[in-house]
């Protein structure tokens, strides 16, 4: 047997490359953690936001209505009050489910229907657009 002890683990570059490893993976860990819990709190937030301007469409939506009732378009009040019901129903479901929940029954549809998924996503790109492009000309027109 030999009288020399072992090199110190620090000495041993091997060791060094792998305690350098271990922190930058404990570090990476950490920062996902914390960008997890940012987004997560963050898409909680834009939740309760987009329920609440839901129900004040719905609400806006209502009073519309009710201006109608008593005239010649109280029919068309009838179909704007129905509007106003499902607003309302979905901005409750929004209120109730966690994001989580929302997550998943947006993949379940997407599985479900690409198709519509698709479309609704080109619809809303094309309003969005419009919306911009007449928001230019009013400040052109300014």
């Amino acid at each position: 047997m030999s009288d020399t002890l072992p090199a110190p683990a620090a000495a041993d570059p091997v060791a060094a490359k792998t305690d350098r490893l271990a922190t930058i993976k404990a570090e990476a860990s950490k920062l996902k953690t914390e960008a997890s819990t940012k987004a997560r709190s963050a898409a909680e937030e834009g939740k309760t936001r987009a329920a609440e301007t839901l129900g004040s469409v719905s609400h806006v939506t209502r009073e519309a209505a009710d201006k109608l009732k008593g005239t010649q378009a109280e029919p068309l009040a009838n179909i704007i009050n129905s509007a106003a019901d499902s607003v309302e129903s979905f901005a409750q479901r929004m209120r109730e489910k966690t994001v989580d929940d929302i997550i998943d029954d947006t993949r379940e549809m997407v599985r479900r229907s690409p198709v519509l998924v698709i479309a609704a996503a080109a619809a809303a790109g094309f309003i969005i657009s419009r919306f911009f492009k007449a928001s230019r000309s009013d400040d052109a027109e300014a």
